[in-house]
């Protein structure tokens, strides 16, 4: 069995969406001042990272993360599909249609535009333009029965200079149903296939999402 991690390590510095509160670090105890253990207080906004949006997220009535059930969470059949994108581009239809046999067989499809280059090379592009999800190509998703969950390697699905479009996006692959955007993906380098994805957010009462960890399994 071979595991990778698909997300990445929670940092204060990490790039966050445009009025997302970054992540705060504050050690109240520690060993070196001569307390008997370490311990933190952690701040943020409840997207930050890698992270999972819950139906919730932009569904009133749908589930929260605290409603997801194990099964939702270990997704058999993980893809990651190679759509070079630019910041600012946008991911079509026509950009998936070609993989659609593989796409009607995977449980999670994750999208590699190579946008994680910038996380740390030019932040504020990577936040601040990042990709948008075309409204018809999350339809174009949802269409597909088997698939459960949806990640990629930029900070959201929807750019900042396209919010409504990705606001759309959202709706469309989250409302009435039983479905997962994981963002800010760790998807540099990785392999194209995995027998088991397991997505493992921070179980927090009431929120719409969570920073989560992401592990690829290959069988065998």
């Amino acid at each position: 069995m071979r595991v990778y991690l698909l997300s990445h390590v929670l940092r204060e510095d990490d790039p966050v969406y445009p009025g997302t509160q970054p992540l705060r670090l504050e050690q109240v105890r520690s060993i070196a001042r001569g307390d008997t253990s370490n311990s933190w207080r952690m701040s943020s906004g409840n997207h930050v990272g890698t992270h999972v949006d819950a139906p919730n997220h932009f569904d009133d009535s749908g589930l929260r993360v605290e409603d997801l059930r194990v099964e939702d969470l270990v997704i058999e059949r993980g893809l990651v599909l190679d759509v070079p994108e630019e910041p600012g581009g946008v991911i079509e239809v026509e950009d998936l249609r070609p993989h659609e046999r593989l796409i009607g067989k995977c449980g999670m499809l994750m999208v590699r535009t190579g946008l994680q280059a910038y996380r740390r090379s030019d932040p504020s592009r990577y936040s601040g333009e990042g990709v948008s999800l075309h409204p018809e190509a999350a339809s174009y998703i949802a269409g597909f029965g088997t698939v459960r969950a949806f990640g990629i390697d930029a900070i959201s699905i929807s750019s900042p200079l396209r919010r409504e479009m990705g606001r759309e996006a959202h709706r469309r692959l989250l409302t009435s149903r039983r479905f997962l955007i994981v963002e800010d993906m760790d998807l540099a380098g990785k392999p194209e296939s995995y027998d088991v994805v397991v997505v493992a957010p921070l179980r927090v009462e009431r929120v719409d999402g969570a920073p989560c960890t992401v592990i690829g399994i290959m069988l065998g």
